[in-house]
Parts: C-alpha cells; structure tokens; sequence
C-alpha cells in the first residue's frame, strides 16, 4: 500500500506530524558528509606479547614509539615479501613487531558512493546496519618469517559492519561540541543565532541531539569482509579498527541527525521559536519571529521508528533503500502516541531517486487550519432574522424585519473520517409572528440557514456553501411560504506548495445555483391582497442582503499555512491521501549550503536607467533619474588631459542636453571659405550665404573620390578598385518559423536550428568557400522519422553544445499518434559538420519505471553533462493530471547505459507550472556535474531552484539549493554563462542572471552555495522590463547579456567577468533591434563579436557587431539559401571590390594565394563563393584572370576596410568607404546640400531613359540647419583625414567598454556617458525617430586631438570616441537623419549607378556587327570552298621561304621579351561595376538553360563519311607533334616570343599544311550542308540567374545566347572606354546604331562604317600617334559615302571595341573553360557556353582588327587570313556539341593521339580535332603577317597588329591544349598538366586582348 492510503487520523497512530526520510537519503547525506570532511591518516602498530598468559597475544603501540624501538624503521614503507634477512625486517622483528594498519575514512578508490550503503535501516531504530569504509586501507603483517603486505584494491571495497542504534543526547547549548566545531561548522552559526532568540523570548528549553550510538558499536564484535577469520590481520581489524575509526569521526563530531528544542507544554501559549535540525539540516518548526521557522505548527514531541516496506521480508537493495527513518511528532501539547508499525509505505521504491521523503499531516490538524480559514466568512452567513408585524382593521397590514450576520454557528465539526473534513451549520427556527385587529390578520416569519462542507480528495480543495432564507407572509387568510433565497457556492481550489513550503490555492472553477422561488403567480389573489407585491419587496430586501455575505472562500490567509521544516526542504506535489492526510513529497536542500539566517534585502544599486525604447504599440520612453547616474559616467572636467586643454565644438544641431555652449567654442573655418564682405547666418561658425567648397584646416581638400590605386605586393602588382554599388544573388531568404536555436562551429560558423512549418527540424549551416549563398538548409529529422513514424511531425527540439569539448547535440520531441517520441543525436563535431546530411538519430521511448503512461506531451529538452564529459538529457513533460493547472514531471536520460531503463524520473523538487517556466544548464561551485536552475511559478508564488543532474553521493534525489530574488520578485527571464577562469574551483561553473522586474541580479558561482541566496541588484533599467528571453555567454573576459523585453526590444548589455557581481559595473543596455519575436546569441568564438540572430516582422536576420574594436560597429546580415534559378535574383547594396594581380610582365597571376583579413567577421562573397573574413588571415587563390572579386553587402554607409596580402608581402589596406566619403565631403557648404539631386526610376542599379531626379534635401529644411548639417559634415572630414592608428587596441578594447562608464574625453560643463559609436548609431537605428531626432555635436578635443561625436536620448548625453574610419562614416548618417534623409535615399546618391542607355547602344552595335558577319560567313561558305585549296598553295610557298634564318617571321624590337610581354595593366580600367555582369555570368554560367531547342538539320551521309575518314587517315600527323606542343606551352611565359614562333614553325612546317588541307576540304563540304541551320544555335533562348533578372528589369524579356554575351562584354567595354576617355561613352546618342541595325548585309555595313570623321570625331583622335588606326578610313573594303548624321565609328574605336569585347570574351574562357574541359561529360552545363564565348570572341577580335585595319595587305594573305577565320567561326558553330550529338558524329571513330580503338562518344573530341586542323592556316597566316609587318609603311605603328598575332599564338597552343585535355586516349593523370598550361595559354591571350582594347595608347 502506498503513502495515498496514509491515515493519521486513525486511533492506531494519532500523530499530528509524521515526516519519513529514506535510507537512500540519509546514506547520501552521511556520505556527503563523509567526503566534505578532511579526515586524518591513522597508524596502528601491533607487538607480539611476550607474556602469553596475559590472554593479549597482541599488544597495540603507536608508529611513534615502534619507530622509537626500531630506531625509525617505518614499516609501512617496506614492499611486500621483503626477505627476513633484510636489515628493516630484522629490526622490526627484533622489536616483536607482529602487524599494522594504515587507514583513512572516505570513499574507496575505484568505487561509487551508491554501492555502498554506510547505514541500513533494519526494523528499529535500535537495530541499525552500520558500515565503515577507508579510502586508504593498508595492513602489515610479519609472521612466521614472511612479510606480508595487502593493499585495498581500486574499485573493491574493504569494509569492517557493525550495528548500532539511535540515541537522544543533551546538547549544550553554546554547540561546544566536536561536530560544529568541524564538519558542522557551516551550521554553527546559523543555530546560534537561533538559540539566542529562544533565550530572548524567556521561555524554558532545551536542546537534544539525534546521534548513532556509535559508543555501543565499539562495544560490539565488528565483522570485517577482507580477512580470515582467526588470522593476525582479522585480530588487528576486531582489536583497532573501529575505536580508530570512531575516535577520528568524533574528532571531527559524529554526524548529527537532529537537533530539537523542546519547551514544556504549559509555556504552549507563549511558545518560543522550536527549532529542528534533521538529517544534517536545521528545521524551524514555529512562526514567532522573523528569524524562526514560518511554520505555525509547535513541536511539543518528538519520537522516531523506521518503517520498512509493508509486506516485503526479504527485500532486494532498491527496496531497502526505499525503508525510512519516520520522525514522529506532536504539536501544540497534543500527547504524542507511542510508535507503531504504518500501514502503508511512505516511499515507494521507484520513487526513492525523486523524493527524500514524506511529510504527512494529520487531517485534523489541517482541516483546523482550513477551519480557521473558514470561520470569518462562515460566521458572516450566519443570519439572525428580527421581524413583526402590525395588523390595521382598516383591511391593512405593516410588515417588519432586520437581519443581523455574523452569529455563532450552530455547530463547527472536524468529523473524524471521511473526504467530508469540515462540516459547518447554522439553522433558526424561530415561530412566526401574528397580529390580529378586527377582521385583519397578519402573519410574518423569516427562517436563515446556512451550511459549509470542506472535502478533501487528490489536490482539490471543495467547499460547499448553501444559505437558505425561507419566508412565511400571511395577510388574512391568504398567505404564502417561499425560499426567497436559496442558492448555493460550490468552489474548487487545486493545491499547491511554493519552494519554501508554503501552500498554495489557485480557484480552478466556481459554480453558483440558484433554486431560490419567486412568488406564487396569482393576480386575482394580489389584487385583492397585494400578497405578491410584498413578498417580492422581502425577496429583492434579501437577496441584496445575502448577496453581500454570500461569496467564494477567498483562502487569503491559508497560504500562511507553512509545512514544518522549510528552512531544509523543498515541497513539491501536495496532495490528500484517501485518510485526508495533507501530503508533499520533500527533498533535503544542500546540506552545505542551508542558510539559516533570513537574508536582508539587498537594496536594488544606482544604475545608469535609459528609456525603454517606443515600440509599435506606443511605449513611451521613460525619463531617466539623473541622480543615478554614477559619478564615473560623468565627463569630469578636471581629469589630467583635460583640465589644460581646450575642447571646441563643432557647430552641429541644437545644444545635447547637459552641455554648456558656453564653454564650447566651433571649429575655425579657413579665411578662404569665407569671404571678408560676408555675413555668416544662422549659428556661429556656419558656412556662409555662399556656395564655395570649405577647405579642411589642414590644408587637405577632398580627394577625387576613388577607392581604388595599385601596389607593389613582393613579385606581384596588384591593381584595386571599390565601389559602392547594387549587386545580386541568387538566392531567398529565410523567414521566421517559430523556435529557432544558433550554435557555432569551431572556427565561429553559425549552425542554425528550426522547426519549418511542416514539422521538420532543419538545419541552416554557415560555412566559408563552400557555396554561393554560405547558407544551406539541411532537413536532420525526415529520413529518420518517417521510417519509424510515418507521418510524424517534429514538435519541439533542443540542441547542445558542450562547454568541454564543443560537441553538439541534438534532441527532438516527434509527434505521433497523440503522443511524444524522443530522438537524440550526441557528440557531432563542432568542426567537421559533415554529420549534418545524416545524424546518427537514436530513439528513447519513455520507459520511466513504475510509469503507465500512455502518451506523454515533451514541454521542455535541456542537455547537460558531468566533468568527464559524459553528457546527460533533461526532459520535462507534463505531469498527468485531470485538473486545469498542468505541472511539469522532469526526466533524465544517462545515453551512455547500456542497460536498463532510459527515462529516469529526476523531478523537479518544487511545483512549478507547465508552460510558465525557464530552465537552463549550470554548474555550482564544488561539483562535478551540471545542475539545472528552473524558475517558474506555483499558484500565486514564485519558484526558483537549482537541481543537480544526478546525485554524485549514492542514491536518492540530488540535494536542491533555492534561489530568490529580493522582496520574492518574479523572475521573467533567466540565464547563465560557463566561467572561463582557470581555477580549477571555478572552471566549468556558471554566474547566473535573472532579470525581476526592471533589474538584473547576479547569482556569480560563489554566491550559489548557500542555500536559500538571494540575487544581488547590479542594475536597474527600464530596458529590462518584461524581458522574456535572455541568453549570457563569457568571452575573453567580458561576460554579455542579450535580452529580449516586454516591448519587443533586443538589448545587450556586457561587463568585465570579474566584477559580474559588482554593481555599477555592467554597461547601459543597448537597443539592437525593435519589433523581434525570438532571438539566439552568441558571442564568437573566433574573434569574440557580439552575435544575434532575430526574427520578427516576417523576416530573419543575423546582426554581427565588432566588439572587439574600439568603434564596435554592428552589421545586418540577411540569410539567405539557394533557390531555383528560374526565380528572381535577391538585389542589395554592397561595397564590390576587385583585386587584379599581375605578374611583372602585367600577365594575370593565376592561382595566387592571397590572404585577406578584416578587423572584425565580416561576410562577403568572393568571386562567387560565400567567406566570412577577420582578424586570422583568409587565403584565397585567384581565378585563372588572376582576379578576386569580393562583395560586401551592406545595408549602411559603412563597410569594411579589408586587409590584402600575396607573396609574403605586408598587408594592404583598402578602404572601400574612401570614395563615398568623399563625396559625402563634397557637401560642405549649405548650396552644396541645396543643390544635389538624386536620380529616380532607377532599374537594376541604374538609370535608363529620361533623366528623372529629385532634391536631396526637402525644400522644408532651414537654412539654420543646413549650415549646421554642412559644419558637422567639415567637422567630420577633419576627423577623417585626421585618424592615425587606433587609440585603443583591439584586445583592449573589448574590456574597456563593456561598461561604457568612463570618460576619455574632457568636455566642460558637458555630463555625458561614453558609449561605443557602432552601439550608440545601432541605438539611434532601433530607435528611428525618437533617437535621430536628438541633438548631435562633434567635438574636438585639442589636448588629446580626438574627436567625439555627442547627442542626447531621452534627455541624457552620451559620447562616442571618433577613432576609426567606420565611426566617422556611421556618424554621417545621423547628420543626414537630422536634415530627413533616409538612409535608402543616402546610399542611392553615393552609389555607382549604369547608364543603361550607354551600355545597351554598344552592345546594340556590337551584337549587329557580329550577326551580319556570322550570316556573311555561312553565306559565303559555298565561295570559300572552290578557292580554298588554290589559296593554300600561297601559304605553302610562305613556308618555303622561312627556309634562310632571315626569313623567320619576328616580333620586333619586342620579339625578344616572353610572349605577351607587351601587354599593360589594362586591368586597372576593368572596375567593380565594368565586370558585374561578368562576375554573375561565371558564377552561373553552369545554371544556364536553354529555352529552345535546335531546329531539325541532316547532312548526305557520304559527306559526313568523308570527313570521318579524312581525320582518320591524317591523324598520324598530328600525333607526332602532340607532345612537342605541350613542352612548348610550358615553356610559353619565358621563351622570347621569337624563338616561340620558330618553334612552332619547326613543328608544323613538315608536311602538316598538307594533311591540314585534306581535312579541311571534307570539312567546308559539312559546312556548307548545314550552313542555313547551325546559325539557330547562337539565337536560342536562354535564361541565366541574376543576369536574366537585370535584362527583364531593362525591359529585355526575350534573350538569346548573342544578346547575353553581347550585353556582358558591352558592360566591360563601354565602362572601361569610359574610364580613359572622362566618361564619354564610345557611342554617343545619335544615328548610328539604327543605321548599323537596319543594314542589311556585311557589305552594306562596310560601306556604312567607313564614312568620314566629323569633327568630333577628329578631335578625339588627334592627340594619338601616327598609325593606321588614325589616318585610313574605318574599311579599306567600302566606299566613302556622305557626310553621315552620327560621329564618325573610327578606326581607332572600333579596334579597341573589337578587342574588348574580345577581351571581355576571353576573360570568360579563361574561367570556365578548363573546368569545362575537366568534366568527363561533353554534355555539361558549361559546353555551350564554352563554344559561344569562343565564337563571338574571333568575331570581335575579327571585327576590331577588320574595321581597325590591322589585317594583312598581300592580297592572297588577306583573302586567306579572313577565309580561315570565317570557316573557323562557321565551323565552331556548325560542329558544336549540340550539332555533333545531333548529327550523330560523336558515335563514329575519330583519329586520336594514339587513334582510338572504340567509338569515342564525346563530342568535343571530334570538334576540337577539327579545330585544330584549322588552326594550322590560321597559324601560317599569322606569321606570314608578322613577316609583313617587319617591313611596315613608313609612319605605320605595327605594334597592335604585333599584338594581335601574338595572342593567335598563344591562342594555337590554347586549342592544342584543350583538344589534349578532352581526349579520352590521353593518361587522366596528365590532364591537370594540360588544363593547367591551357590556363597559361588563356591568360596571355587574355592579356593581350585586354591591352588592345583598353589600352589608348595602342
């Protein structure tokens, strides 16, 4: 039977208290006990008797005196069978030495406290199991010629047993005993005090001790288990070991189990405070003084038995442990009953681990509290009713009553059994009252009654009150009786106890009915006697009467109802057994840690309180007391650098609050600004009436505004250029789903955890260079859960992070089928994540012993762990109830058992609400395992309670600590972070932060030992008020907070770790964010920045802050996944910055690594790819163009000032910010700011169409302010140009602000707190208005020359120190705040906006020109083919007469240098903005999708055939020169271009025209077949992310391949020519572009183009050298026509335009190509675009040197050259991989290097063989020119054409190359060295053509 059944009440027991305390528990206790007391190493010595009659064979001596007898042989230093003959052993036996023993109390090694039960509880008291254990147990012996000695073995116990019973002693009562003068000491105190207040009170006592009788345990025979009987050592043990053993417990004070004061029973009535000190813990059981025990119960007696299970005779170790110790007492003289068995168990044996015990009150005694409750409103009903009556013979009667409450009931009973506990009555029965006169009669009677009856059953309090007012009226001889009133309150109260022991009631219904009667209807009959009337009049009279005194039992007063002992337990699950007993289960507190005094309030501390900021529900801000400002916040004028200097202030906005302008003096402005006949306006200092640019007083003036320049970094140049400008990403962001939790990796990535809306738990992890976006949403939960439930959802989660080792776990609640199911994921890596794809989910299904649960709802998950890092899971469900107020029940999961149950009940010692409670993770000094610390709430009162996980001291519940704040304040938010202090005491352990109210109170790890500690106030501040969510992590020293309050607001506050407690250390909570649902944080473990994640108003952002700086700025981050790349691309601001290095020969540096760091974690992307950069270096290789790209996103003026590094160089700085400063400078003056305007219509990060603008300042702006505006903007520049290094470095900074309370600057008259500049800017944002519109001042202090910006919030001043670039930029937006400006309207005057309208004519021009050659191409296919092979005949005569070393084609003068020396830096023209389009084409050029497909095509069978076997028969001859080529592409970038050439010529000169020849005669025969279809293939529909979303915007709905790679190569090519010509776009508006795209063939647009220069035109050219680009005609095939309506398309310009666009082309092979090339499959994504790059790149290049008259002059070389160019264009259209796999060409034999023997299906073989054949012309061509330019025209510069031939030959070796690295036949091993010299070969080419485009001087 269980402790429900339990009756006190009955005649059997009649004890008014009985509180039951485990085994389990007080073996725990004593244990503990045990391992807290220092106890001493003990030596026994035993002799052998020389006198054998003595009946002693051996004498005990100490070490001492043997070591006298030996002369100082120890022999507890002698190993074991140490021979007789040793010298040691001959002294010892010498001396009768016979044996020893060494030994020490505690717990032996190897062992765990809970196998060893010290006491085990028999049927009495008096029979009591008592075992002693040593922690060293050492024995000696020295028999019969054999030295012996036996050590205790790790992880076996040797023990000696013996019984004992239990003992009442006298105790003295100054506690002089040996126990409170060691191991109780920490009591000692504590009881004093209370004696004392015992003897104040005047009454007798005495004081009385519970101990084990362990002075009849020495009397008795012990049984030691490690010995034989009868031997030596077993003598030793039964003659030493336990006086030894007890003499060293009473050194140190037997363990007391109570201590009692006790009064005589006739001092009841004046009774003193009557303490109890149970179980090693004082418990107060009387409410007399505030320092006493609150309990209103007295203690008159005291009796105690054990009680073993009911009905068990041989019970198993867990039943055991369940057997109590019962204390059974008497209270207020009540006489105490003697002991007798129970009849039930107090404690059941599953429950042993979650309870220490029982208290059990007799219903009696509570039901004559309640009663007492009771009574006061009871009486109240109880009516006494006064009445009479007047009979008139008049026919008329007057009726008389009064009512008068609060009469004696008529009976009070307590019943003796029953749930019906209280009965209460009150009935009248008074005779009515009648009067006559005449013939009328009037009669009157009222009849009160009233009853009350109390049950009680499980934790339901029901009182049921029922009042009766029956009334008799008579009037003559009719009359009526009716219950006026009658109705009836039945109330139900649940139950409940607070942490301190107080009950609880909370009303969980109340239901009234009403069966009072109405009058009789009769209307005949009140006619007549008006009967009716009057008794409603009584009716209304009375009900309004009982309605008063009727009411729900308020139980006010019964929570003073306080159980007996909550000084040393806590109370949970108050309940009433079936006997009506009040129940609650107890759980000891700390033993080491009671506090007995009652704390003192600790007063709340001045803070610095700040407004809580207005939210959207229209929270006004509150003003701040001054007067509690610290004294240290104040700018002191007198401090040591300011009291000589003198501070001027920038004459900014309106004076802040707390200034004197007085002492304030404006910044001197130059004489030049102002001129000597002007009157300055407005405030003093501001800028004149006049629009003239303020020069800066130290002689700077704004610099042109670029963020850009070159530098020598060791062998590299290195070419840069920032621009703030609108870039895009493909890619969507995260929205808000509810819980969400951030960890981070081990080198500081985020790690994300949600739950989506269709109950999956994901994951959204951060990594650096692994892909576009940086985030990637992974599902954890599906796979696993769908497996085993089907259709389950994941409803809640938590993760865990490891203070130890930083590994992560996972535990998710899924639910299925009504019910939860646990899963866990344990021990990831924080630094190798790839566990994220598939967890190694494991499911614990609730199996909690003893529990029949069918389902259970998971409220709560929480990890924790032990030292050795064994982790632990603590889960909360609510507790199975049927009354409205759900509970939590709290498990923990060990996942390291193999065996057993999983779910161990590990509950929570207090009540505490389902769903109104925080819990989190923490560890108390001293400990070994984390605790949980829960605050939450029962009934009406606040619960706070650490628990540790598991009970390191045996078994039993873990000893709770209580936690409160002062004034018992409700805690809304909880927190605690991991101390970082290498201290062994304090390592691991936490501080924990609780916000009350408005205030923040500190429990640091020291302050948690005692029991019953109350928070320390370290500040108050409006910001904290109703904070919900609060998170804490140490760092570096400094130790954050982040909260989330009552308004939605997102605060921080941080403080110096070691001064956490000290009030007045901890910084003004900063506003981060406004209007947030949720938020996790952290602080970064990889460089310390502040880190919030936050959702609200539908989005989720990541806010990063630069703590570690001394500007501590905060940036957004938006997160954002990857999407489809049909949908639209994300657009944001951003500062874009490209890197070129460069060789010394200004060759791209490819695969450099270049290292990049930043002061702080920044985000950016980097050539595609997501990084996070800071303070430890990033190394990042360049593309193959030698180029970084690197995009910050930026949603502020502010960005970040990046670090580079190659070649060992020093770093770099590059400050992105430069130019939109400077531009911001240029608005010094107050016309400045009048007169700048603003585009508008902007589309895709630029303007199109008409020129649209509005003014940049609103018209409604004074001129007052903006002089004042343009001042503090001069004042600004100052500071800018003025910054050195850092004040403050980086390290120190951290701490230096994490109270920002000091002063570095003097101000006079000015009280101001300091606070970071990103902090107080981050302030002004969440604030909007109410912050921005606040005073502003920039002031310079001229002692320290450092500048600070002012303004005031809420009436308060604060300063910001502006030492960086970043403050100086971030204090612009509140100058531009203060005149309006938004933000949006800011960032869109300084960013870099396209002209579109200038890009989109030269592509317009361009994509014209190149699709009326490609069509005159494939048209004149059919006139190449006849002439072709006559042609060739000229170039084989060439060849012949290289023959003489004098006929070798050369270079010039520039022959000798490397190939591609030639080339310059055009590099430094190919901005930021110039390569957007290029930059989003290769990040997603492999997402292109065609739209369209091919239209049908065939060619004859035959003609194929025909080239299959041409390729076949002379593929011979191209094997043989295969490698001779690769060796030369390795050689290309050092070999002079000279000897270049000759080696080309070497190689190909024997015999490969020929073979050339013969391929490419089958060849034009295919081309000509498919020349009207292959052209379809560049005029396919494509769709490209990002860069389709900026053409739709553009109006460009319908895009084919020609048109994309036009517009990319026309960005790059109109901005560059911008570059070097002022701007001017190389195509002004006029006719020139419908002229060229209304032309209707090649010939006609020759004709076109070749009109004469206008003037213009001719102006633009007439600076450069003489050359054919300045004097022919733009072709020298057309005919000069009329003077045109345009200017003039020159020579010069369309070289350059040709090239590049050629350029730009070839940059965008150089990237993909040998990616391309490496895929196994020629069908990928990047084959088409590889092709169509290649294409229009010869068509540009063939268009620039075409129009720019760089061709050939021999007439045969001329024909030859363009004829091999346009069937090479024609054929790397007509054989792309699409039309090969159409065609069927790729499934038949093609000639390899060796020939293969299967079919090779890969197309690009087959057409990259047949491009090689074509280069062989090509290359002859080349040199023939190159022949012909070493015999130039007098005045005719050869250099662009010299160019142009050598990237032909480079290009010849780049086809080479790529044809080696798709050959199947060719060793997979060799392919990187080919991709690798096809990437040398691209980027001379790449060079070159760069340099003839964007070069002006070529």
């Amino acid at each position: 039977m269980g402790v429900v059944t339990s009756n006190l009440s009955n005649a059997k027991y009649g004890y008014d208290i009985v509180v039951a305390t485990t085994q389990a528990s007080l073996n725990s206790t004593l244990w503990e006990w045990l391992c807290q007391a220092k106890q001493p190493v003990s030596y026994i010595c035993f002799l052998n008797n020389s006198n054998p009659r003595s009946g002693h064979p051996m004498i005990q001596i100490t070490l001492d005196k043997l070591l006298t007898l030996t002369g100082g042989v120890n022999p507890f230093e002698i190993p074991d069978q140490t021979p007789p003959s040793d010298p040691r052993i001959a002294a010892l036996t010498k001396a009768n030495f016979a044996g020893g023993l060494k030994m020490q109390m505690g717990i032996p090694p190897g062992t765990m406290p809970k196998d060893l039960p010290i006491v085990v509880l028999g049927n009495s008291a008096s029979e009591i199991q008592f075992t002693m254990y040593c922690s060293q147990l050492y024995m000696v012996q020295n028999h019969q010629s054999t030295w012996a000695v036996s050590t205790q073995p790790p992880g076996s116990a040797w023990f000696v047993r013996t019984h004992v019973g239990l003992v009442s002693q006298d105790l003295d009562v100054t506690l002089n005993v040996p126990y409170f003068q060691n191991s109780g000491s920490k009591h000692k105190a504590a009881l004093l005090a209370k004696v004392n207040v015992l003897k104040k009170s005047g009454n007798a006592f005495s004081l009385q001790q519970l101990l084990f009788d362990l002075d009849h345990a020495s009397m008795t025979n012990p049984t030691p288990f490690f010995v034989p009987e009868n031997s030596i050592a077993s003598r030793m043990i039964i003659e030493s070991f336990i006086p030894t053993y007890i003499a060293s417990i009473e050194q140190h004070g037997s363990p007391i189990l109570s201590v009692k004061a006790l009064s005589p029973t006739s001092t009841i009535p004046q009774l003193a405070p009557i303490e109890e000190y149970i179980g090693d813990l004082f418990i107060p059981l009387k409410k007399v003084v505030p320092e006493s025990d609150p309990s209103v119960l007295a203690l008159t007696g005291l009796e105690w038995e054990v009680s073993p299970l009911f009905n068990v005779a041989n019970p198993t170790p867990a039943q055991q442990d369940a057997t109590t110790l019962n204390y059974l007492c008497a209270v207020n003289g009540h006489q105490l009953a003697a002991p007798a068995a129970f009849d039930w168990n107090w404690v059941e044996p599953s429950d042993v681990d979650t309870e220490s015990g029982i208290i059990a009150i007799n219903r009696n005694v509570i039901a004559n509290h309640v009663l007492q409750e009771l009574l006061p409103i009871a009486t109240a009903c109880c009516v006494k009713a006064d009445f009479s009556t007047t009979a008139h013979w008049q026919g008329k009667a007057s009726y008389y009553w009064d009512l008068y409450p609060d009469q004696k009931p008529s009976s009070v009973w307590v019943t003796p059994s029953g749930p019906n506990v209280i009965n209460i009555s009150y009935t009248t029965n008074y005779d009515s009252h009648v009067e006559s006169d005449g013939a009328t009669t009037a009669a009157l009677q009222i009849l009160p009654s009233y009853s009350c009856n109390v049950t009680f059953s499980a934790n339901i309090i029901t009182v049921a009150q029922h009042i009766v007012f029956r009334v008799y009226v008579r009037f003559d001889s009719s009359s009526e009786t009716v219950n006026v009133v009658d109705t009836t309150i039945t109330d139900e109260y649940t139950i409940s106890v607070d942490q301190n022991g107080s009950l609880q009631t909370t009303k969980t219904s109340s239901k009234t009915e009403d069966h009072s009667q109405s009058p009789y209807e009769s209307g005949i009959l009140n006619f007549f006697t008006n009967l009716n009337n009057l008794m409603d009049d009584i009716k209304k009279n009375i009900s309004a009467f009982s309605a008063t005194k009727l009411k729900s039992i308020p139980f006010d007063h019964l929570q003073n109802f306080i159980f007996p002992g909550a000084r040393v337990f806590t109370f949970k699950s108050a309940m009433f057994s079936t006997g009506q007993d009040l129940l609650c289960a107890i759980t000891y507190v700390d033993p080491s840690s009671v506090k007995q005094a009652t704390p003192k309030l600790v007063p709340v501390a001045p803070g610095v309180p700040i407004p809580s900021v207005t939210s959207s529900a229209g929270t006004k801000p509150v003003p701040p007391n001054k007067n509690t400002i610290p004294p240290s916040a104040t700018i002191d004028p007198s401090s040591s650098h300011g009291s000589h200097s003198q501070s001027t202030v920038a004459p900014g906005f309106p004076t802040p609050s707390g200034t004197n302008s007085a002492n304030s003096k404006p910044i001197p402005l130059d004489d030049s600004t102002t001129p000597s006949n002007s009157k300055m306006e407005g405030i003093a200092g501001a800028s004149p009436a006049g629009s003239k640019p303020i020069q800066l007083d130290n002689g700077k003036t704004p610099s042109n505004g670029k963020s850009s320049g070159t530098a020598s970094l060791g062998s590299y140049s290195l070419t840069y250029s920032s621009e703030l400008m609108q870039n895009y990403i493909q890619g969507g962001i995260v929205s808000p789903q509810g819980k969400f939790e951030a960890l981070q990796t081990s080198d500081g990535h985020a790690l994300l955890f949600a739950i989506s809306t269709s109950g999956v738990l994901n994951v959204v992890a951060e990594s650096s260079g692994t892909s576009r976006t940086g985030w990637v949403d992974t599902d954890l939960s599906t796979v696993t859960i769908q497996n085993k439930f089907p259709g389950a959802t994941v409803r809640t989660f938590d993760v865990g992070q490891s203070a130890l080792d930083g590994t992560i776990g996972l535990a998710i609640a899924v639910s299925s089928g009504g019910s939860d199911h646990l899963f866990v994921s344990l021990s990831n890596s924080n630094s190798n994540t790839s566990w994220i794809t598939q967890p190694g989910w494991v499911a614990y299904p609730f199996d909690a012993p003893n529990e029949n649960q069918s389902t259970i709802s998971i409220t709560s998950i929480l990890f924790s762990e032990s030292i050795n890092k064994q982790q632990y899971l603590i889960v909360d469900i609510n507790r199975s109830s049927v009354t409205a107020v759900k509970e939590i029940t709290r498990y923990y999961i060990d996942p390291s058992k193999s065996g057993g149950t999983c779910w161990v009940r590990h509950d929570v010692p207090v009540d505490i609400e389902s769903g109104n409670y925080q819990s989190c993770v923490g560890r108390k000094v001293k400990t070994s395992v984390d605790g949980v610390y829960t605050i939450g709430k029962s009934g009406t009162s606040s619960q706070f309670v650490y628990v540790p996980i598991i009970n390191a001291f045996g078994s039993g519940p873990p000893t709770p600590s209580r936690l409160s704040l002062p004034g018992g304040i409700t805690a809304s938010a909880i927190a605690a972070s991991r101390n970082e202090d290498p201290n062994p005491t304090l390592h691991g352990t936490t501080d924990v932060y609780v916000i009350g109210g408005s205030t923040l109170y500190c429990f640091d790890a020291q302050g948690q030992r005692i029991d019953g500690a109350v928070g320390r106030s370290v500040l108050t501040n409006a910001m904290f008020a109703g904070t919900s969510q609060l998170i804490a992590m140490t760092h570096g020293g400094v130790t954050t907070l982040w909260g989330r309050n009552g308004s939605d607001v997102v605060y921080y506050t941080s403080c110096p770790t070691k001064k956490v407690h000290v009030s007045g250390s901890w910084g003004v909570p900063i506003p981060v964010l406004t209007g947030v649902e949720n938020i996790s944080a952290y602080v970064n473990r990889s460089d310390g920045g502040n880190t919030i994640f936050a959702a609200g108003g539908g989005k989720l952002q990541k806010m990063v802050q630069a703590t570690t700086t001394s500007s501590k700025m905060w940036q957004a981050q938006a997160i954002t996944l990857a999407t489809q790349s049909t949908q639209p691309a994300l657009s944001f601001k951003s500062y874009t910055t490209t890197l070129q290095l460069s060789k010394a020969n200004n060759i791209p540096a490819q695969g450099v690594s270049v290292a990049l760091s930043a002061k702080s974690r920044t985000p950016v992307y980097i050539n595609s790819l997501y990084y996070t950069l800071g303070q430890v270096p990033l190394n990042v290789l360049t593309n193959n163009n030698g180029s970084l790209i690197i995009v910050e996103a930026v949603t502020k003026i502010n960005g970040t000032i990046l670090k580079v590094s190659a070649g060992g160089a020093a770093a770099l700085s590059i400050n992105p910010m430069e130019k939109s400063f400077n531009k911001l400078a240029t608005l010094n003056t107050r016309d400045s700011l009048k007169n700048t305007t603003i585009p508008q219509g902007i589309k895709a990060g630029g303007v199109m169409g008409p020129a649209q603008s509005k003014p940049f300042v609103s018209s409604s702006i004074s001129d007052d302010d903006l002089n004042t505006a343009a001042s503090s903007i001069v004042a600004l520049t100052q500071a800018y140009h003025g910054l050195d290094s850092p004040k403050v470095s980086a390290a120190e900074s951290r701490v230096a602000l994490a109270a920002p309370t000091k002063s570095l600057v003097s101000i006079p008259g000015l009280n101001s707190i300091e606070a970071g500049a990103g902090d107080l800017y981050q302030w002004g944002a969440s604030e909007a208005s109410a912050a921005f519109d606040s005073a502003v001042q920039i002031i310079h202090d001229a002692a320290s020359n450092t500048w600070s910006f002012v303004t005031t919030i809420a009436g308060q001043a604060y300063h910001a120190i502006l030492d960086s670039i970043e403050a100086v930029v971030g204090a612009a937006e509140w100058i531009f705040n203060k005149l309006k400006i938004i933000i949006e309207d800011v960032l869109l005057w300084l960013e870099f906006l396209f002209v579109w309208d200038d890009i989109r004519r030269t592509k317009d021009i361009m994509c014209s020109l190149m699709t009326l050659y490609i069509q005159d191409v494939m048209s004149g296919l059919k006139e190449i083919q006849p002439l072709f092979d006559g042609k060739m005949a000229g170039l084989e005569s060439e060849v012949n007469n290289w023959a003489g070393i004098n006929g070798w084609p050369t270079f010039g003068s520039s022959g000798a240098a490397p190939l591609g020396s030639s080339a310059t830096n055009a590099a430094q023209n190919l901005t930021s903005p110039a390569q957007m389009l290029l930059g989003h084409f290769t990040d997603n050029a492999d997402s292109m999708s065609i739209q369209s497909d091919l239209p049908s095509m065939s060619v004859a069978q035959d003609i194929v055939q025909d080239l299959l076997t041409a390729l076949e028969q002379e593929g011979a001859v191209l094997g043989a020169v295969g490698q001779q080529l690769q060796a030369l592409a390795a050689e290309i970038t050092t070999m002079s271009a000279n000897d270049v050439v000759k080696r080309l010529v070497g190689i190909l000169a024997d015999g490969i025209l020929s073979s050339a020849q013969v391929v490419i005669d089958c060849l034009l025969k295919v081309l000509c077949e498919l020349s009207s279809t292959a052209m379809d293939l560049l005029t396919q529909k494509v769709h490209i992310p990002v860069i389709s979303d900026i053409l739709n915007a553009l109006g460009v709905s319908d895009l084919s391949i020609v048109d994309l790679f036009c517009w990319i190569a026309a960005g790059i090519t109109t901005l560059g020519y911008m570059a070097t010509h002022e701007g001017s776009a190389p195509f002004p508006d006029d006719a020139l572009v419908n002229r060229i795209s209304s032309a209707p063939n090649w010939t006609s647009l020759s004709t076109l183009m070749s009109q004469p220069p206008t003037q213009a035109a001719t102006s633009s050219t007439k600076a450069m050298t003489i050359n054919k680009l300045a004097v022919r005609a733009v072709s020298k095939d057309a005919q000069p026509q009329s003077t045109p309506d345009f200017v003039s398309f020159d020579a010069k310009l369309a070289f350059m335009i040709g090239h590049g666009f050629a350029g730009c082309y070839q940059l965008i092979k150089t990237v993909i190509q040998p990616i391309e090339a490496m895929e196994e499959d020629g069908n990928n994504a990047l084959s088409i675009p590889c092709t169509v790059v290649g294409v229009m790149g010869a068509i540009s290049a063939f268009i620039g040197n075409y129009l720019g008259l760089q061709e050939p002059e021999a007439e045969w070389l001329l024909w030859m050259s363009r004829a091999t160019t346009g069937v090479t264009i024609a054929a790397q259209i007509a054989l792309s991989g699409p039309v090969v796999r159409r065609l069927g060409l790729n499934s038949g034999p093609v000639v390899t290097i060796p020939p293969p023997k299967d079919p090779i299906k890969d197309p690009r073989q087959f057409s990259s063989y047949v491009n090689l054949y074509l280069a062989i012309p090509a290359f002859i061509c080349s040199c023939a020119h190159l022949r012909e330019l070493d015999s130039p025209e007098p005045g005719y510069d050869p250099e662009p054409a010299r160019l142009e031939e050598g990237s032909n030959m480079a290009n010849f070796l780049a086809r080479w190359m790529y044809t080696l690295t798709v050959d199947q036949s060719v060793d997979p091993s060799k392919k990187p060295i080919t991709v690798a010299l096809l990437c040398v070969s691209n980027i001379t080419i790449t060079a070159l053509q760069l340099t003839e485009g964007f070069d002006s001087n070529i």
